[in-house]
C-alpha cells in the first residue's frame, strides 16, 4: 500500500467503480457514492420495529401449534405412520396426569370423595 494520497484516491474510486451500484456517470464524486451507499447500508442495520416482532412472535406461535396439532391430533387413519410412536407416548403421558393410579384411588375410596 502505497502512502502517496493520489495514488491511494484512485485506488479507492476503482474499488467503488468496481460494485455493482456504481453506473456510469450517476455519481461523479467517489465520495459522495460512498456517502449514499453507507446510507443504504445503514437501513438494514435498524432493529426491527414492534409491530415486526409481535408479528414474527405470532408467527411462530402459530407454526408451534399447528405443527403439533399436525403430528399429535391430525388423522392419517388406523395404519402405523412416522408420528405412531410420538403419539403413544404423548397420550401415555397425557393419560398418566388426568388419571389416577390405584393408590390415589383406594385413598379417595376411604375418605369418601368417590364411589
Amino acid at each position: 500500500m502505497s502512502n502517496n494520497p493520489v495514488h491511494n484516491e484512485q485506488a479507492v474510486a476503482d474499488e467503488i467503480r468496481s460494485r455493482p451500484l456504481h453506473r456510469q456517470g450517476l455519481y461523479d464524486d467517489p465520495r459522495l457514492e460512498e456517502v449514499y451507499r453507507r446510507r443504504v447500508d445503514r437501513l438494514g442495520m435498524r432493529p426491527p420495529s414492534k409491530f415486526s416482532r409481535r408479528l414474527q412472535v405470532i408467527n411462530y406461535t402459530l407454526m408451534f401449534g399447528v405443527g403439533s396439532y399436525m403430528v399429535l391430533y391430525q388423522d392419517y387413519g388406523e395404519r402405523r405412520h412416522c408420528f405412531t410412536g410420538l403419539r403413544r407416548w404423548y397420550f401415555g403421558k397425557v393419560d398418566r396426569l388426568w388419571s389416577l393410579s390405584t393408590e390415589e384411588e383406594k385413598e379417595l375410596r376411604e375418605r369418601g370423595q368417590i364411589r
